[in-house]
């Protein structure tokens, strides 16, 4: 059976948009039956009243979606809108979901995947989807576990869920049941292997600086100073070159701003890029995900060439792990990269298309991305572009 993708992206109110998805969805379909459906959508259409409707009209396929801070789909981006992507084929997936992640990531983790099962006779690759909050602070600790649970053979793929840069409330969802604090894993079963491709394009701007007070997702002091005042001192200079001033800003750009300048942490001959997601009032800085206590850390930017071609990278990585050529993919995109590129951000998506093969693809754009391939020691991702590939 040839594998099927399509997409789709609405705007509006929640329901018409729902309503609207559905109906492009399966015309495109023709009568295929999807084995997956995921859609991800802004504040604007809230998930609890998107989920219901799209797992409702799909009830062949595992419904997946996640709250975002912008979305696309091959045709172009765009903010307080939703997409969708089907995929119909040679697929078998199961997935579930796990809450109270803050407090106890191993067994939001274990609720998650309770009823996925080992193997589907038949079905020899598997492939990990990774759905979770990442204002519970966990991200990293929650793929690991999550892979350490699936299996070493397994890839994982996957983000963290966006508001908008409210940075207030993200949500994910499977099936109608829709949650915050939470985590949604799923396993796609194939009769051939999907692609997983990651890359960012950040360079330092600091030289090394050791994190010396952190607790769980909170780093308190860099250099024995409180992170925020080290930051600022550090990005100064970049940040006029683009018009900015860590000294005057709003506390509505704060979250801008952090996820333009993020923390590198030394991964063999590349950096593994960590986001901060708030400056709290004692001057610490809340992260998507954990960096330990005495790490040395290099404060990171990029500029929108390197931007546009590690995305490119990403997609040429997914198609190298096909046995077929690509019919499709999904992508999770970190809105760092959209707030580097703004109106260029469409050129990286269209990049991805490309270097697939002109394939339909949809994604968002997240507060943290998860690429995970056999025998890695770390998946979460800041600011960086997964490409998850599926054969044709």
């Amino acid at each position: 059976m040839t594998t099927r993708i399509v997409t789709a992206s609405a705007d509006g109110a929640a329901p018409q948009a729902a309503a609207s998805l559905t109906r492009s969805l399966q015309e495109q379909l023709g009568g295929a039956k999807p084995a997956l459906v995921m859609f991800f959508a802004s504040t604007a259409q809230p998930l609890e009243e998107v989920a219901p409707v799209l797992t409702e009209a799909f009830p062949s396929a595992t419904v997946l979606g996640s709250s975002t801070a912008g979305e696309f789909t091959e045709r172009g981006d765009a903010k307080s809108s939703v997409v969708a992507v089907a995929v119909a084929g040679e697929f078998v997936v199961h997935g579930g979901l796990g809450t109270s992640l803050a407090a106890s990531a191993e067994d939001a983790v274990k609720a998650a995947i309770a009823d996925i099962p080992a193997a589907v006779e038949g079905y020899a690759h598997r492939t990990g989807l990774l759905l979770l909050d990442p204002l519970a602070g966990n991200g990293e600790e929650a793929t690991l576990i999550t892979a350490a649970y699936l299996g070493e053979d397994i890839r994982l793929a996957g983000g963290a869920a966006g508001d908008d840069l409210a940075m207030k409330r993200t949500t994910v969802s499977i099936g109608a049941r829709v949650a915050d604090d939470a985590i949604v894993a799923a396993v796609i079963f194939s009769k051939a292997p999907l692609g997983v491709g990651v890359c960012h394009g950040h360079r330092p701007i600091s030289e090394p600086l050791e994190i010396t007070k952190a607790e769980g997702g909170t780093v308190y002091e860099v250099e024995g100073r409180p992170a925020w005042d080290v930051w600022a001192e550090h990005t100064a200079a970049a940040a006029k070159a683009v018009g900015l001033d860590p000294a005057s800003l709003t506390e509505e750009q704060i979250g801008g701003f952090l996820l333009r300048y993020e923390a590198g942490l030394a991964s063999g001959d590349e950096y593994k890029i960590r986001a901060p997601l708030s400056r709290n009032a004692d001057g610490s800085l809340g992260m998507a995900c954990g960096i330990p206590q005495g790490a040395k850390i290099r404060i990171t930017e990029s500029v929108p060439e390197r931007q546009i071609e590690s995305a490119r990278t990403a997609a040429k990585r997914a198609r190298a792990q096909l046995g077929a050529p690509a019919a499709g993919a999904i992508v999770f995109d970190c809105i760092c990269r959209n707030l580097i590129l703004d109106d260029r951000f469409g050129q990286a998506v269209a990049g991805i298309s490309e270097e697939l093969g002109g394939v339909p693809l949809a994604g968002f754009e997240t507060y943290g991305e998860i690429a995970l391939d056999a025998g890695d020691l770390s998946g979460f991702h800041n600011t960086t572009t997964v490409v998850l590939a599926f054969p044709s």
